[in-house]
């Protein structure tokens, strides 16, 4: 079982994104930002996305297509939904560490995702539990969109 203490693990110079589970349905990561780090200006493509605050708050602000923008302060147990076709960029404008656990269904194409989609592992996941508060959002509000069950054990 993989703790999620093991996948804090920061970098100085940019945000470090760490691969908990990836399978043909879902990707999920674990991200560590530092005090003033932040992505550009993105979008996932056909990927729906969730973004669960685990320490710290951090600064979301959406594009959408009629062109409104919208900024956010996500904090600990804060659940941030990026569905497909809005834009968006995350920033830690905080003087505190975030960490910061991702979900997308299906997983990202790295290609459409620019420079920084490598992974910054120093650990092998090999199984991980979500909380139950994340099964349950998946499976609710977002179920619909979603084409996957997060409790079938064959993904």
């Amino acid at each position: 079982m993989l703790k999620l203490e093991a996948l804090k693990q920061f970098k100085e110079n940019h945000y470090a994104r760490h691969l908990v589970f990836k399978s043909k349905h879902v990707e999920i990561l674990v991200v560590c930002w530092r005090p003033g780090q932040g992505s550009p200006i993105h979008g996932h493509g056909e990927s729906d996305g969730l973004m669960i605050i685990l320490d710290g708050e951090i600064t979301n602000t959406s594009y959408f297509e009629d062109g409104r923008k919208v900024t956010t302060v996500w904090g600990p147990g804060t659940v941030g939904h990026s569905p497909v076709g809005t834009r968006h960029e995350v920033v830690n404008r905080s003087d505190s560490d975030v960490v910061s656990l991702h979900i997308y269904a299906p997983p990202l194409i790295r290609e459409l995702q620019g420079a920084d989609m490598g992974y910054h592992n120093t650990v092998v996941p090999q199984e991980i539990t979500l909380p139950t508060e994340v099964i349950q959002y998946y499976l609710g509000a977002a179920s619909e969109k979603i084409p996957f069950n997060l409790l079938d054990p064959g993904l």
